[in-house]
């Protein structure tokens, strides 16, 4: 696998993994709504949206930085 889609689906993965431990872990982020699953976490994911993207930003971009100097480093 290349190093850039290497990156590309280090930071997918942290991104979205981080996003959505933002919404469902985080007690301060989490809202308080009686519904179904579905509106549940359409809702969860609009809250705060920029704060959440931000920090899972923050963290796919070191993932990313890591998987691709990883990736440099077994080419050599």
């Amino acid at each position: 696998m290349k190093r850039a889609a290497r990156a590309a689906l280090a930071f997918a993965g942290a991104f979205s993994g981080v996003y959505l431990a933002c919404c469902y872990l985080i007690p301060g982020l989490r809202i308080k709504l009686a519904a179904d699953a579905g509106t549940y976490f359409s809702e969860s994911i609009r809250h705060m949206a920029p704060y959440k993207s931000a920090a899972a930003v923050a963290a796919g971009l070191l993932a990313a930085g890591v998987a691709a100097a990883l990736g440099a480093k077994r080419e050599k």
